[in-house]
């Protein structure tokens, strides 16, 4: 049997007894009748599933501008960024504005401990060796130290 045979809507023509005594016209109104019915049902499924909410922000005291520029700087479209906002604010997390900076930091934190521990690991022959594995860690934490602050008070601009 054919898919178009097998669909409910078929199905439901066949049940109405469209299909032998309707002409053309009439089997059109009840396809018709059966998609809003369909509509209606799969609608009102995906509300008890998915509750939908109406948000309106004012443009004259500048919400919906202030929301879309929070948008823009976490790069999501302005419903993404609500939805994420509230469950970040009902979770007590923080929306990162920018993952790749995040990665950066997370990658200079590593290598500056991948640093540390080969510095450590590594068995000293004289007591100048332990001087500057010393002064190598001093540099690599000023560098770190430098590059979060860099990072934290100076984020770059949104596009």
């Amino acid at each position: 049997m054919s898919k178009r045979n097998n669909s409910a809507m078929w199905e439901y023509l066949q049940s109405t007894g469209f299909l032998e005594r309707g002409n053309d016209d009439e089997i059109k109104a009840a396809k018709k009748a059966y998609r809003k019915i369909y509509h209606l049902n799969y609608k009102r499924s995906q509300r008890m599933q998915k509750p939908e909410f109406n948000v309106y922000f004012s443009n004259k005291n500048g919400e919906f501008g202030r929301v879309e520029q929070a948008a823009k700087k976490h790069h999501l479209t302005v419903t993404a960024f609500i939805r994420k906002s509230v469950l970040a604010y009902l979770e007590n997390r923080y929306i990162v504005p920018d993952p790749l900076q995040v990665a950066r930091l997370e990658r200079v934190l590593s290598d500056c401990l991948n640093e540390i521990q080969g510095i450590v690991k590594a068995k000293e022959r004289f007591l100048f060796d332990r001087e500057d594995k010393y002064k190598a860690i001093e540099k690599r934490i000023e560098l770190l130290e430098t590059q979060i602050d860099s990072i934290f008070r100076n984020p770059p601009k949104a596009p």
